[in-house]
């Protein structure tokens, strides 16, 4: 099968060291060489993407999402954030809220603004890199089911018809079980006794100054529906006006995160979207699973998560693998079961993708290796799909 010769590729790529960016592209490339040969449709996913302006303002967000998390690190926002969460919680909690507060910030390349708090926490432990980057990675994500500023929450309530937030209350057990799977199998070896506590107050008031910046860009785009974009842009002018002081700061934070390779990851990742949109290879796919007598719930599970795993990006799995698929959620039991299992096989595609961004900047950022991480990702994603299925059967039952 087509996804399959594709998830090879992947793997053989990123065995040799070969940047993710160029993997995702070269897998791209082979998709739509499977898909339409050396016939003139070979080159239009990656003209429309190329001239696609929402491309280039991912990428443009990427960029701004990167720098900014650096420049939160280094003004001490960070810093003073896991201070008072310290003074309540063990650092072992902090490592999973942090992140999970920064998650509620709904916008690509994310993991980038918590990954500092993590190496702020571990800095006198002996946490491996592969542990943070998978710490920091899983616990960014465990909102996206529910979320309703999220793209992947939105996009499936567009094309199923139904509420966000009927998206949003079918899909909470999904949180929950990922919560569960990273509390089991997720471990960073930090000190468990908390500091000082300074009252609730005092706690209140440093949580608020600390996480303005990401309240304010969630607000922004609750109460004025404001693009994400428009949203840093402005948060960047307020930052120059009070805190940053240095422009060299803003050159350096850029340079750290940023690469050519994620504009790479970009390109390919939604190049493929469009092959996979317009060709027969998920379609085909389905057929074969079907084919193969995997049961209808196993089926409506692993489409998304094919697409996910292939292309890390969510809008390819609810956009692409929801349509597909949505034929047969009467056969799981109903819309709530199809929309349930679904969406779960997607989040668990992109969550083990080795293209995914956000672990690829992570991994980055942590100096960690595939290898080490995989051995950890592996596991919780397993259990966490166990618990999906097994939540799915005690919600939403035949």
């Amino acid at each position: 099968m087509e996804f399959i010769a594709c998830f090879a590729l992947i793997v053989i790529l990123i065995r040799l060291r070969v940047p993710v960016g160029l993997t995702l592209f070269a897998t791209s490339i082979l998709l739509t060489l499977l898909e339409f040969g050396f016939s003139i449709r070979f080159i239009e996913p990656f003209q429309q993407t190329v001239l696609d302006l929402r491309t280039w303002k991912m990428v443009a967000t990427i960029m701004i999402v990167v720098t900014l998390g650096e420049i939160l690190s280094q003004t001490g926002y960070l810093e003073r954030m896991v201070a008072a969460l310290k003074a309540f919680i063990s650092p072992g909690m902090v490592a999973r809220i942090a992140p999970a507060l920064i998650g509620l910030l709904p916008m690509p390349g994310g993991a980038m603004v918590s990954a500092p708090i993590i190496e702020e926490l571990a800095k006198n432990s002996p946490a491996s890199a592969d542990a943070k980057t998978v710490s920091n990675f899983w616990w960014r994500h465990i909102w996206e089911p529910v979320w309703p500023l999220y793209q992947s929450v939105i996009l499936a309530a567009a094309i199923l018809g139904v509420s966000v937030w009927q998206v949003a209350f079918i899909c909470f057990p999904i949180t929950l079980a990922c919560m569960a799977g990273g509390y089991l199998v997720i471990r960073l070896p930090l000190p468990k006794q908390k500091s000082q506590s300074r009252g609730v107050i005092w706690f209140c008031r440093e949580m608020i100054a600390s996480m303005w910046p990401i309240i304010f860009i969630i607000m922004t785009g609750i109460i004025f529906k404001a693009d994400l974009i428009i949203s840093l842009l402005v948060l960047f002018v307020i930052l120059f006006i009070i805190r940053i002081t240095n422009i060299k700061m803003v050159y350096t934070s850029f340079k750290k995160g940023f690469s050519f390779d994620i504009v790479m990851i970009f390109l390919g990742g939604l190049s493929m979207m469009k092959v996979i949109e317009s060709g027969q290879a998920a379609t085909n796919t389905l057929a074969a699973l079907q084919t193969w007598g995997i049961p209808i719930d196993l089926v409506v599970f692993t489409l998304p998560f094919l697409v996910g795993l292939l292309t890390g990006l969510t809008a390819a799995y609810v956009g692409v693998g929801f349509p597909i698929v949505s034929s047969a959620f009467i056969l799981t039991g109903g819309l709530n079961s199809g929309i349930y299992l679904a969406y779960a096989g997607g989040l668990m595609g992109i969550m083990v993708s080795p293209v995914h961004l956000c672990l690829v900047l992570t991994k980055a950022y942590f100096k960690a290796q595939f290898g080490g991480i995989f051995r950890i990702l592996i596991p919780v994603v397993v259990l966490t799909s166990i618990l999906v299925f097994v939540t799915k059967y005690l919600f939403y039952p035949n």
